[in-house]
């Protein structure tokens, strides 16, 4: 019997620094290259179809089908739609079934919204663990304050003792109290709600860039200046982010959670990706296509765990971390947490 795991079930165990764990068992597997995605390179995001709708946008339903081997062996789907422009929490809905991978059979289905923002989080807190020292992390620059940031910050706060700052840039100066409502405890930290993003950026240690996907053009999308980016800063992109080209490729150290998913963008879009699909990895990957850097510029997250490619990340430059979304992120948050909740 397939078994179902509520949202409310997993709030009550969904836990940020275990996530962060099922992140790097995740890359493990990775590693070996024991895992499948969709698409011709087997490292697609998802396959997207548009549902017209009389008179109203149209509904964008996406399916990203996965299986992660290591010590996980599942197979998964994840469905989301339908991502109508403009929706919030709740008109677009995420829903992940794992599978035994040799016979098909359904082992559990999750509604996971909430998963999906703690895997999101996870993520970009792994990221940071391989790419800053603890002792170097004191400032933080948030440029969205939604409910993935909530979690990452908890995530931070938890891992890096040091930080005493933290600014935040939102949409309305009431988002950004109620997100600062949720760190009451943090009497050592000091919040700042910034009104621009140059003064998030501003001589934070990490950065971190999530306004969503709800832009009419690049020009609406927040510009992160070079000049307000310190040297050794962090900066990671969990949704749309827009850098000069010359900073990206003269000043900027481009590392990616799997940069084959964005060449299979490029299979899947075609030239330009950018414009299509705003995430930094798609700009990456556009600027490869015009040979203005070349794709061994590129660090994944499996070249630092390999250790081949130090001598870039050694260089006294900002690192931007491009952040896509996988299915087998999911599968992995997803396995751990149906294996605690059956435990207790």
């Amino acid at each position: 019997m397939t078994t179902y795991i509520s949202e409310a079930t997993q709030a009550k165990y969904l836990n940020i620094i275990k996530c962060v764990n099922s992140i790097k068992k995740m890359y493990k597997a990775v590693r070996m290259k024991d895992y499948v995605m969709g698409g011709i390179n087997e490292n697609s995001h998802g396959m997207r179809i548009s549902i017209k709708r009389d008179k109203k946008p149209n509904s964008i339903f996406i399916a990203m089908p996965g299986f992660l081997g290591g010590e996980y062996q599942v197979a998964g789907l994840k469905w989301h739609g339908p991502n109508i422009r403009g929706s919030t929490r709740g008109s677009t809905n995420y829903t992940l079934i794992l599978n035994e991978p040799n016979t098909g059979t359904p082992i559990a289905l999750f509604e996971a919204n909430l998963l999906t923002a703690y895997r999101t989080a996870a993520l970009s807190l792994y990221a940071t663990t391989l790419l800053k020292q603890a002792q170097t992390i004191k400032k933080i620059g948030l440029i969205a304050a939604g409910e993935i940031h909530t979690i990452f910050l908890q995530g931070l706060l938890e891992l890096y003792p040091h930080i005493n700052v933290v600014k935040i840039k939102s949409k309305s100066s009431s988002g950004a109290e109620k997100f600062i409502s949720n760190f009451n405890k943090f009497k050592n930290i000091h919040f700042e709600i910034c009104q621009n993003v140059n003064a998030v950026l501003d001589d934070s240690d990490i950065i971190s860039v999530n306004p969503g996907f709800d832009f009419d053009s690049l020009g609406q999308m927040p510009l992160l200046r070079t000049k307000y980016i310190k040297e050794n800063a962090l900066v990671l992109c969990l949704s749309y982010a827009k850098f000069s080209d010359e900073f990206l490729i003269n000043d900027a150290i481009k590392v990616a959670d799997n940069f084959a998913m964005y060449e299979s963008y490029l299979a899947e879009f075609g030239y330009p990706v950018y414009p299509k699909l705003s995430f930094l990895g798609s700009r990456f990957i556009d600027l490869v296509y015009d040979k203005q850097i070349k794709p061994g510029e590129i660090v994944d997250i499996v070249d630092i765990l390999n250790k081949t490619k130090n001598e870039i990340l050694a260089k006294n430059k900002p690192i931007v971390f491009a952040s896509g979304g996988m299915i087998i992120e999911d599968i992995a948050v997803a396995c751990d947490l149906l294996k605690e909740i059956k435990t207790k």
